[in-house]
């Protein structure tokens, strides 16, 4: 009977460990799946924007991880470049001496506490247990770096893989070049030439996204016009090319006198543009004086003895939002805008 105790005993614990050995086999598949629709999501990805609602929420939900950050080198990207990407919390630009000082040795780390952390990779005022931090190199260079955090110490420790955030770091390298090389070339064809200001296309696409910001995000923005009054006299006095050095001169203030972050443009012969993130109306003044000041010193640098009016349109975010058909502008819409903007105020 003692023997057939055994047995049963025996058998039972080899059930249970094939069942565990089941299960790891199981959890290891559904991992290494969702580590496939993270990389894909990766490289499918076509702004910013993208990475911070798709993979790197994936990153925390797949793996239950806490917190995913990815820190971009501003070396080697320009931010503008991208966009506006200041309500995105989960993508942060740093200088290149982050990266340098952090990374002694091209590869991933992992610790717990803070011992070896540094300030710009500090999570502040959201405690963590340990972490895993992986560079994003391309060509030998660090660019970026994509960190893990996790409220439990033991999550990342001195056994911790690094093969699968090695290879999603390789992923994020091709993928965030294709990004700021398709979003440069679209910035270059989406601007005047003469003013060196983006143009009206380019205004019908950052209305939209701004827009949508605000509908999705509650992001504010206000959108100006500016409509210089007798520019023809410049012309008709000192000629056509003083007439386009003027357009260039003022776009050239204009582009050093406001935020980075503003998008200024130009729509028509005489007619520009200025899209505020982040801007509820408050400055209008401030804006109306700025610009008027910016015509005077473009006037005064070039000896043109010419006194120029202008006119102008403003509108915020609930407005613009008004003329949207399926939280979109039509082109025919944003013309509606401009007409509605400047008539009534002529």
């Amino acid at each position: 009977m003692s023997k057939v105790n055994n047995i049963l005993k025996e058998n039972g614990e080899l059930k249970s460990e094939l069942e565990g050995i089941l299960g790891l086999v199981k959890e290891n598949e559904a991992k290494y799946e969702g580590f496939k629709v993270v990389e894909y999501a990766f490289l499918m990805s076509e702004n910013l924007e993208d990475y911070s609602e798709k993979p790197l929420k994936y990153l925390e939900e797949i793996f239950s991880i806490d917190k995913t950050l990815l820190f971009i080198n501003n070396s080697e990207f320009d931010e503008e470049v991208f966009g506006e990407i200041d309500y995105l919390d989960n993508i942060i630009f740093t200088e290149d001496r982050t990266f340098r000082y952090f990374y002694l040795e091209k590869r991933p780390y992992c610790d717990s506490g803070k011992t070896n952390m540094i300030n710009e990779f500090d999570l502040k005022g959201d405690e963590f247990g340990s972490y895993l931090f992986s560079p994003v190199i391309e060509n030998n260079k660090i660019i970026g770096s994509l960190n893990l955090y996790s409220k439990d110490p033991s999550r990342f420790d001195g056994e911790t893989s690094f093969d699968f955030i090695r290879d999603l770091s390789f992923k994020i390298s091709v993928s965030l070049r294709k990004i700021y090389d398709s979003q440069k070339l679209y910035r270059q064809s989406r601007v005047d030439i003469t003013s060196n200001t983006y143009n009206t296309l380019a205004m019908y696409e950052f209305l939209n996204q701004a827009l949508h910001r605000y509908l999705r995000y509650g992001c504010p923005f206000d959108f100006y016009l500016f409509e210089i009054d007798d520019l023809k006299k410049i012309v008709d006095k000192y000629g056509h090319r003083a007439g386009d050095k003027f357009i260039r001169d003022l776009g050239g203030l204009m582009n050093e006198n406001f935020r980075k972050s503003d998008i200024i443009g130009r729509f028509g012969r005489d007619v520009f543009y200025l899209i505020m993130p982040h801007s509820d109306g408050s400055v209008y003044d401030d804006i109306v004086y700025k610009f008027k000041q910016i015509i005077k010193s473009v006037c005064k640098e070039n000896g043109f003895d010419t006194d120029l009016g202008m006119i102008t349109g403003h509108a915020d975010a609930p407005a613009i939002s008004s003329f949207a058909e399926d939280e979109k502008l039509c082109s025919e819409g944003i013309l509606n805008i401009v007409d509605e903007l400047l008539s009534k105020n002529r």
